[in-house]
């Protein structure tokens, strides 16, 4: 059985036979590429997913000329760091993104390494909700392997609300990823200008 993965339209009208308004939705569906999205009425399609596209639509944009903060405005992350659904960083974590952070506000290259399974994943996110929360709303790329792009979603979905988007799959399923998840659009189904998508989790083919 397949269940509803996002939501990446809305069109209304009215029913034929009764004259009811209707609102469909166009639906991507977990396990399935973006070529087999189908259009559901609203009664059929989960309402979280729903209400999680409106979120997303109602994101606001960056600030024109937005530039980083400068340094003097960094601060050393003080432990404990909550995050959504109340996850916490651990200590040595929270070291990590605020080092992560420090860089950022210099301008500066950097690549964070340690042992596996300390949790660089969560601290790159983690670190990305950071630097939304001053109003640098994307997009980014992430280019991650194939082998990890799933714990990367469950990840994302786990610690923030960002909308992380897998760009993959044969030329229509990444015509339909331009198409509908690259803007928000008004309610005349025309693209809003300066507003892409927040964030682009995007994998490499090997």
């Amino acid at each position: 059985m397949n269940y509803s993965d996002r939501v990446l339209d809305v069109v209304e009208g009215s029913d034929p036979d009764s004259g009811e308004p209707t609102r469909h939705y166009l639906v991507k569906w977990c396990g399935l590429p973006y070529d087999e999205c189908t259009w559901e009425l609203e009664a059929d399609v989960d309402t979280a997913k729903i209400e999680t596209y409106k979120r997303y639509n109602r994101r606001k944009p960056n600030k024109k000329g937005l530039d980083r903060p400068p340094l003097s405005q960094w601060r050393k992350l003080d432990h404990p760091q909550k995050f959504k659904n109340d996850t916490l960083l651990r200590e040595y974590q929270v070291e990590g993104v605020s080092w992560l952070l420090f860089n950022w506000y210099q301008q500066r290259n950097c690549i964070l390494a340690d042992e596996m399974g300390l949790g660089k994943t969560i601290q790159s996110i983690t670190f990305l909700q950071k630097i939304h929360d001053v109003g640098h709303r994307g997009p980014y790329l992430i280019v991650v392997p194939l082998s990890t792009v799933g714990n990367w979603i469950r990840e994302f979905e786990t610690w923030t609300d960002l909308n992380a988007i897998v760009y993959h799959g044969s030329a229509q399923s990444r015509q339909m990823i331009h198409q509908y998840e690259m803007y928000q659009r008004d309610k005349k189904g025309y693209p809003k200008k300066g507003i892409k998508i927040g964030f682009i989790r995007k994998h490499s083919p090997t």
